[in-house]
């Protein structure tokens, strides 16, 4: 590879369940200076990863990004030198375009490898207990995509997958069966496979056509007679659904749950403008907290952006963590006032506090992830800590409201989580139960929602 020059991953992250993600994709993602994301990638697997998060979300007739625009985005990133992921729900060589942002690649010479994920229907199979091939039953498979209606394929196949399915399930069936398949032939739809509301309907194409079913993006069909061996009692369906607010995922890690990590970074992102005004305000006296390279990097493109100048920064602590962050921060003409040798957010805590380090404005740039245990650990120290949002943000996001309806149980971490809870969602069905961290959870969880705990 030629010096200074940028490298490309094109990455799968498979259908839904983020733990689907390969070992090998996980380790290059925690590496990369950028992530271009897709609208199916969960933000619960994103915001694992500290590089700069560029949404690229396309949807039916709305796109964020067009295809031309993502292929710029990567390319741009790519010949600043930068190690750029390309991340797509799935696999990106089934219906993932990956061969275009390919081709893309190779004409303006930059460097790439294509790291393989969980497509959709090896997902929904194995979350459904649908086999696509089985002895004496299906011995052959095809993958199709499930639009046009008027251009749907047909191939000679005993299994047959249509992708992206986002009409009415009926004018699906009335297509097919227009094509040849009979009303009798097995069928079997699977919303948001390898989620925790993935839904099921299974039936043959003549009672599929005569309802009037609407399928909801993403979504499956599946045709064949292995649709006979789905199990209702299957065991991805056994599992209850648990969301969690803000931190205890240790309390459900066992076989009887899905967990659902609903995030209360939220809240802390209400400060931003607040934050900024701190920031801007450079004669109050700051500490900066770099906890990588990427917060240097990005905090320096923040500036940029403000219009700010780091030689104004008189009062402030510039404080990295580790030898990679104190290397980039030197690298924009900055000394550090003080260096951590740690790799964790606890051996950081463990250093301030050996440090003395407590009643400081501690201000850390990041990239749209917060790490709680750090925050709730500096409060401790009495310190007020506040995470800057320096990344690029998209002006529209992926809508990830919850399905309560499709959840069992919720576990509110705290206060704070309850009352973010509370903007996004105005009641909780009574089939949920309720659990709550502490006394003081309790009160605002009873108080806010006029309701008593099981």
């Amino acid at each position: 590879m030629k010096d200074n020059a940028g490298y490309v991953y094109i990455i799968g992250a498979g259908p839904g369940d983020p733990e689907l993600l390969t070992v090998k994709a996980e380790r290059v993602l925690h590496e990369v200076d950028v992530i271009l994301y897709d609208n199916l990638v969960s933000s619960e697997l994103v915001g694992q990863f500290d590089a700069l998060k560029i949404y690229t979300g396309k949807r039916k007739d709305k796109h964020h990004f067009a295809q031309d625009a993502i292929n710029q985005e990567i390319v741009f990133h790519a010949k600043l030198g930068r190690k750029v992921a390309r991340l797509k729900g799935g696999d990106p060589y089934v219906f993932g375009r990956g061969g275009e942002e390919i081709a893309f690649l190779r004409k303006h010479g930059i460097e790439y490898e294509i790291i393989p994920g969980i497509t959709a229907a090896h997902g929904a199979s194995a979350y459904t207990e649908i086999p696509l091939t089985i002895r004496h039953v299906s011995s052959s498979v095809a993958f199709c995509t499930g639009h046009p209606l008027d251009k749907i394929h047909v191939p000679d196949a005993d299994t047959i997958v249509y992708y992206m399915v986002a009409s009415s399930a009926s004018d699906v069936a009335e297509a097919l069966i227009g094509k040849g398949k009979e009303e009798k032939t097995k069928v079997a739809i699977v919303q948001n496979a390898t989620r925790y509301n993935q839904k099921i309907f299974a039936g043959t194409l003549g009672e599929l056509r005569n309802k009037d079913k609407k399928v909801v993006s993403p979504a499956l069909l599946i045709l064949g007679e292995n649709i006979t061996e789905f199990i209702d009692d299957y065991w991805f369906g056994k599992k209850k659904r648990v969301l969690i607010a803000g931190k205890g995922v240790n309390r459900y890690e066992n076989d009887e749950y899905v967990v659902v990590r609903y995030s209360c970074n939220d809240f802390k992102h209400n400060e931003q403008e607040h934050v900024k005004e701190k920031v801007e305000d450079i004669s109050e006296e700051l500490m900066l907290l770099f906890p990588d390279k990427y917060a240097v990097r990005y905090f320096f493109n923040y500036l940029f952006e403000q219009d700010l100048n780091v030689g104004d920064f008189v009062n402030t602590v510039f404080c990295p963590v580790g030898t990679a962050a104190s290397a980039e921060l030197l690298k924009h003409g900055v000394l550090p006032d003080l260096c951590l040798d740690a790799g964790t957010s606890e051996e950081i805590v463990v250093e301030m506090k050996s440090l003395g380090i407590t009643d400081e404005s501690i201000v850390i740039p990041c990239s749209g992830f917060i790490d709680d245990y750090l925050v709730d650990e500096l409060t401790s120290l009495k310190n007020s800590v506040i995470f800057l949002d320096v990344s690029v943000q998209p002006s529209s996001t992926p809508d990830e409201r919850i399905e309560l309806d499709c959840i069992d149980e919720i576990y509110f971490s705290s206060p704070e989580c309850v009352r973010l809870f509370k903007t996004m969602y105005t009641e909780i069905p009574e089939k949920i139960t309720v659990r709550t961290a502490d006394s003081k959870t309790d009160v605002e969880y009873m108080t806010l929602f006029d309701a008593s705990l099981v």
